[in-house]
């Protein structure tokens, strides 16, 4: 009886195993490095309360209480913001083009996103859009993109330096 139950253990385990591995593969995630330069904005909030719930396509928004910017703050400016300028709503939860898109309220996370093109109007007009994965905050998840964040920022100032030192050159 004893191998027969550890026959069936390890078969549960492969199955268990192939449907993870066949989950991951169906929503491959991009590296952080890509993601944070895709997102306009990236912050970390607190979700405070669900809102638009579309039943059709399973999608809905959040208010969000943000704690911090690590990039893209003068990209959100009044009209953006809620509730004295604390608090922003973020919608595209639930899309299946974003791997990790489930919250809750209370749960705290790492956004990265993008304001609302206006083909998504007036629906999601002032709303920001989730651009990938939510991160869920850890002291090494936010010391990863903030390293990223602050390596695009620094290659980013080096390039215009190198420009405007090259007109210089050039105009001398």
């Amino acid at each position: 009886m004893g191998s027969q139950q550890t026959h069936l253990y390890g078969w549960a385990l492969m199955i268990v195993a192939v449907f993870c591995q066949r989950g991951h593969e169906s929503c491959p995630e991009k590296d952080l490095e890509k993601r944070e330069e895709e997102a306009n904005v990236v912050l970390t909030g607190t979700v405070e309360e669900i809102m638009n719930m579309d039943p059709v396509h399973n999608t809905y928004s959040c208010k969000v209480r943000v704690w911090r910017y690590l990039k893209g703050k003068t990209m959100v400016n009044g009209k953006v913001l809620l509730d004295g300028g604390n608090k922003v709503m973020i919608g595209g939860f639930g899309d299946p083009e974003v791997c990790d898109n489930q919250v809750a309220s209370g749960d705290t996370r790492i956004f990265f996103v993008n304001l609302a093109p206006e083909f998504m109007w007036p629906t999601h007009k002032n709303e920001l859009m989730l651009n990938s994965s939510l991160m869920r905050i850890t002291l090494r998840n936010l010391e990863e993109v903030e390293h990223c964040v602050d390596e695009a920022v620094g290659s980013r100032w080096k390039l215009k330096w190198r420009t405007n030192e090259w007109i210089r050159f050039v105009c001398a």
